[in-house]
């Protein structure tokens, strides 16, 4: 009989199905015509069962049907063989009277030639069988032979023609999963906050088949898991998975993926589970997330009917499971670096001083992506009773180098201003020649602003103007808020940032600021959009601080922070205001 991958074949091949085939009734045809017997049959062997995909005078039911049950059919010694076999007459030869194709189909003689697959096995055989006995001559043996060679041919073909499209499907299907992991892969590596990272395992649903995908991350007390809840995704599942809950102490304490057909198993595992897992939920996946034997956290997926996990799935699950892990270990560093570098960054912002014809009031904010670090800053000095001297700046870059070098150059021009009785553009030049003198090389922009009382009186009476004396390398400009509400920026061309070319020159710029007015002084990430040009945010800038003008200068950094940045801050923002009292 015919065994293990030829039946495989056979049956991928849809030839192991009990239905005519054109082809092969074309060769029983041929048997049929060129030997002169009433029966011809290609036949295919089975375990359990003989198949005529070619067939010609079979005796009913079997014509129809296109199967027999035989346990002894003569096809299949000639499979078992591999050699043709000849009888003249079966009810006169011992070893073939009482077979079923004599007793059960009436056949009184047969001959038949195997047919082979590709690899050379037996599979099938294309006979001719007459009712009465038949001398079957060389002739009629050759032209067998022929037809059965042609046969194997057509045979092997078709299932050469399964094979290919087995292995196309599986390129095909390996294609996709590599692309999958691909895009897994590519989703998580540019993940830097946990709510993006709930975005991706979001995204990855459908490459994964699964219907809803949740993230619990372990809390720093050990107590339980918490769910990162992203947009009222889970209103229904508790924020808190406690550890003293049997369910989850299980999950977590296993440290192993758990695979469920269906909710009513998992419930079989978790019953504690049962006010959120419904009996009749879809396949379910727990996937525990462990990185140098501690427990991050659980990745839940959901398939939307049930899900029988194979090896595939399960390998699949494994690798999300590991992206989010890397992910989530990637996001703890960098928040360890953000954390680090924002705390140097604001040891570095001094308090502002007093000066008694000046109220000052500033803030920073630094960028949401916890990679990145900005060079924002800003300073004031107090030279005498009389004058004063604010500073802002941004150096390039995004890493603690950036905020390293921000405070070389924040000390060095707050140096410069306390020992140097200098106008702004002269400060900024000295600054730019120390950068590249001493080696610091540091590239940004700044801005420097020397305000000097006029008014005749005491500081602080009330009727002083102040003579505002501004220089920018590269900086954006600086704006007042006049007492009356009305919002400008003034005028003057920026230089060239800092950093470049030490020996450019730098310009003075006037102004004058009376009581009741305000300068506001702030870096690029106040107003810098990738959607919006810079003009129209500057603008956008001006009929906020003509809505916040009343504000007190305390309230004043702040709430235009608020108004002017939304959303995911992609940059750090610091503002400075000083309004003549």
């Amino acid at each position: 009989m015919t065994h293990g991958p030829a039946i495989e074949a056979l049956v991928a091949a849809g030839l192991a199905r009990p239905v005519a085939d054109e082809s092969f009734d074309r060769f029983a045809r041929l048997v049929q015509r060129q030997l002169g017997v009433p029966t011809a049959l290609v036949t295919l062997v089975l375990p359990d069962a003989q198949v005529y995909p070619g067939a010609l005078g079979l005796p009913d039911p079997y014509q129809v049907t296109r199967r027999t049950t035989l346990t002894q059919p003569l096809c299949g010694e000639t499979v078992r063989d591999g050699l043709p076999l000849v009888v003249e007459d079966l009810r006169a030869d011992p070893r073939f009277a009482s077979r079923e194709t004599v007793t059960e189909l009436g056949m009184g003689s047969y001959a038949g030639f195997p047919i082979f697959d590709r690899h050379g096995a037996a599979v099938g055989t294309v006979c001719a069988l007459d009712v009465e006995p038949h001398a079957w001559s060389d002739t009629d043996l050759a032209t067998l032979a022929d037809l059965a060679a042609a046969c194997t041919a057509e045979l092997r073909l078709r299932l050469e023609r399964q094979r290919a499209h087995r292995i196309q499907q599986v390129a095909v299907h390996a294609t996709r999963r590599t692309r999958m992991l691909l895009d897994l892969t590519d989703r998580f590596a540019s993940a830097t906050t946990l709510d993006e990272i709930v975005d991706a395992l979001r995204a990855s649903g459908p490459g994964l088949g699964t219907t809803w995908a949740a993230l619990t991350v372990a809390d720093g007390n050990d107590t339980g898991l918490t769910l990162i809840e992203r947009e009222g995704m889970y209103p229904y599942l508790p924020r808190l998975w406690k550890y003293s809950d049997p369910g989850v102490a299980a999950v977590a304490r296993a440290r192993r993926p758990a695979f469920y057909r269906d909710g009513s198993s998992a419930l079989r595992d978790l019953p504690t589970f049962a006010p959120w897992i419904d009996p009749s939920l879809g396949g379910l996946a727990l996937l525990p997330m462990v990185v140098d034997d501690r427990l991050l956290g659980v990745v839940v997926l959901e398939w939307r009917g049930p899900h029988d996990h194979d090896d595939e799935s399960r390998r699949t699950a494994a690798t999300l499971a590991s992206c989010v892990a890397q992910a989530l270990v990637r996001i703890r560093v960098l928040e360890d670096r953000h954390r680090v570098a924002t705390t140097l960054q604001a040891a570095m912002l001094t308090d502002l001083p007093h000066v008694p014809y000046l109220e000052l009031s500033s803030t920073y904010a630094s960028a949401t992506r916890t990679d990145k670090v900005g060079g924002d800053w800003y300073d004031a000095v107090e030279l005498d009773p009389r004058s004063a001297v604010l500073m802002i700046g941004d150096v390039t870059g995004h890493d603690m180098q950036a905020a390293a070098r921000m405070g070389q150059l924040r000390g060095m021009l707050r140096t410069l201003a306390w020992c140097q009785d200098a106008p702004p553009a002269r400060l900024l030049r000295e600054l730019d020649r120390a950068n590249r003198g001493l080696g610091l090389t540091a590239t940004g922009t700044a801005t420097v602003a020397r305000l000097d009382r006029t008014g005749p009186g005491e500081p602080g009476t009330g009727d002083d103007a102040c003579r505002l004396w501004w220089s920018s390398a590269g900086h954006p400009r600086p704006v007042v808020v006049r007492a009356d509400g009305h919002v400008e920026e003034l005028a003057g061309r920026p230089d060239l940032m800092l950093g470049v070319d030490p020996s450019a020159s730098r310009r003075d710029h006037a102004a004058e600021l009376r009581p009741g007015d305000t300068l506001l002084l702030y870096t690029d990430g106040l107003v810098e959009s990738r959607t919006v040009s810079y003009a129209a945010r500057v603008q956008r800038l001006v009929g906020v601080l003509e809505e916040l003008h009343h504000r007190p200068t305390t309230e004043l950094p702040q709430a235009v922070v608020d108004r002017m940045v939304h959303g995911t801050q992609r940059d750090d923002v610091a503002v400075l205001a000083a309004r003549v009292r």
